[in-house]
């Protein structure tokens, strides 16, 4: 049951950035009222350490903490009993990040979560698809949704509302090309070093999409809702909207405006200052590889998208549910290797059938059911490199990939999943499948012995068995198909093969039968 709420509470979420710690709080009411109290942010230089030297220096570390602390404080004035924080690309690529976040949770009692580029992505989309709701229609749209931030820049591409790619690159505001530094490398050189490499990653992204076929282009990031607020002269909209012209004479003019210039005009702090020309030549660049004619900014950010989800939460209302968009993730990435889209998707549904129809034996539940649905999907993409030992270069593929909206230890079940949908069970020698957490272990052997008996239900790859009746006598079973179906002789010669992991795991037997189920023919 979802835990709701009687009456108002107080939450807090922190975000610990590459050039700002930032927080938030809010009082959440019933039916997801969202009232907020605080929004406050202390500069912190932690992208410019780790960007520069690969790891956070003590007094950096002991200056956060105590910019932690305080926030704490503020939060517990206010009765927070919920305050969820957490660190992006500066903390998640620090060789002391591990020491970082085991000092704050010594020191002020916040557990901070390092989240994942995916992870990113899946909170921005919650926020942004909240702040257009009733204003914009995702499913006519070909969406670029993009943050340009301090250490790195978040991407998300929608088609007809489904998300095709997600990418988070490593470039940002104090993380620039071609060792080019804000507010030191002359502006017209600027301008060629970040144009030539938007176009880079313009070119990459071909091999799976062309940006023309973009027609809206969404901006989120402070800069953004800056220059929205302060310079195009929409400061309590929801959502501004800048012609691509008039936006285009706007980075003009800041290219003749010295950082000190910028922070008399505008009263802004220096580094803030420091960072705004290079993210809107950032954001320029790429909306010049698309059809967009305006750019949509929605006046949220990653700690709303966390907010909104955890007031989804609290009070049981509306829950965002973003599995579609993370199985279209997992299409996008299985067209990208050419993977047999009709097998994948076949072997995919008939693997939910089958853990729908045996909750009781596996005992999981609708994390477990995605993680297993995106694995049939995915399962035979290693047949790009080669079919000899597919399901392994399966695995590697789905490791070094990006899928919208799973984190890391999703990932890592789901490339243990399609490494074992053939050949040997999981063994002890095994390192990747050992190092997981044991709770996981027992998910992936689990998810990988459906997986083997549906798959092996496709076996021939012409989808001739596309759905079963399922019939249990104790130990045994029986997977029923119509007559109709015509000869199976293959799919139960692979199956024997297949369910010998089925039958340690779930205890039970798997035999594939032709005709009508015995109970219903009594």
């Amino acid at each position: 049951m979802p835990e709701t709420l009687v009456s108002k509470e107080p939450i807090g979420v922190i975000d610990i950035g590459s050039s700002a710690i930032r927080l938030v709080i809010a009082e959440v009411g019933p039916r997801m009222a969202i009232r907020y109290l605080e929004n406050l942010q202390k500069p912190a230089p932690l992208g410019k350490e780790v960007f520069t030297n690969g790891r956070l220096s003590h007094g950096v570390i002991r200056d956060s903490i105590e910019i932690l602390k305080n926030f704490k404080e503020l939060a517990d004035t206010y009765g927070v009993k919920r305050l969820q924080t957490i660190a992006t690309s500066a903390i998640r690529e620090a060789a002391n990040r591990d020491n970082f976040v085991d000092q704050v949770f010594v020191r002020t009692g916040i557990d901070v979560e390092v989240v994942e580029g995916p992870e990113e992505n899946r909170l921005e989309l919650i926020a942004v698809e909240h702040a257009v709701e009733g204003r914009f229609d995702f499913d006519k749209k070909n969406c670029l949704i993009i943050e340009v931030g301090s250490g790195s820049t978040e991407i998300i591409i929608t088609t007809k509302g489904a998300v095709s790619i997600t990418r988070s690159l490593p470039i940002g505001t104090i993380r620039l090309p071609e060792q080019a530094e804000p507010g030191k490398t002359e502006p017209a050189a600027l301008q060629r070093i970040i144009k030539r490499y938007v176009r880079a990653i313009a070119e990459d992204f071909l091999r799976e999409y062309d940006l023309k076929n973009i027609d809206s282009f969404i901006a989120l990031g402070f800069n953004m809702r800056f220059l929205s607020k302060q310079v195009a002269g929409e400061p309590e909209a929801p959502l501004a909207i800048m012609k691509e012209n008039k936006f285009s004479e706007i980075v003009k003019n800041f290219s003749k405006m010295s950082i000190e210039d910028v922070v008399d005009v505008y009263g802004i702090p220096y580094l803030d200052a420091e960072s705004l020309y290079p993210s809107l030549l950032l954001y320029a660049g790429f909306m010049a590889e698309t059809q967009a004619n305006e750019i949509i900014v929605p006046m949220v950010s990653i700690r709303d998208g966390l907010l909104i989800e955890t007031a989804q939460l609290l009070s049981g209302y509306k829950r965002t549910d973003l599995s579609r968009q993370v199985t279209s993730s997992a299409k996008s990435l299985g067209r990208k290797y050419r993977y047999d889209e009709a097998h994948a998707l076949n072997v995919a549904q008939l693997s939910l059938k089958l853990f729908d129809l045996l909750k009781e034996d596996h005992g999981l539940g609708p994390r477990e059911r995605m993680l297993l649905e995106v694995s049939g999907i995915l399962h035979d993409i290693g047949m790009f490199i080669s079919p000899t030992s597919h399901h392994k270069h399966s695995s590697y593929l789905v490791d070094a990939a990006e899928i919208f909206g799973l984190r890391k230890s999703d990932k890592d079940v789901v490339s243990n999943v399609v490494r074992y949908h053939r050949r040997s069970p999981p063994q002890p020698k095994h390192v990747t499948y050992m190092s997981l957490p044991r709770a996981d272990r027992a998910v992936v052997s689990k998810l990988a012995a459906i997986l083997r008996v549906a798959d092996a239900l496709d076996k021939s790859h012409q989808q001739k068995i596309r759905d079963f009746t399922l019939e249990r006598y104790g130990d045994v079973c029986n997977l029923w198909v119509p007559e109709e179906v015509g000869d199976i002789s293959l799919e139960k010669d692979a199956l024997s093969r297949k369910d010998s992991m089925f039958t340690d795991v779930l205890g039970a037997n798997v035999v594939l039968k032709q005709g009508i189920p015995v109970k219903a023919e009594g």
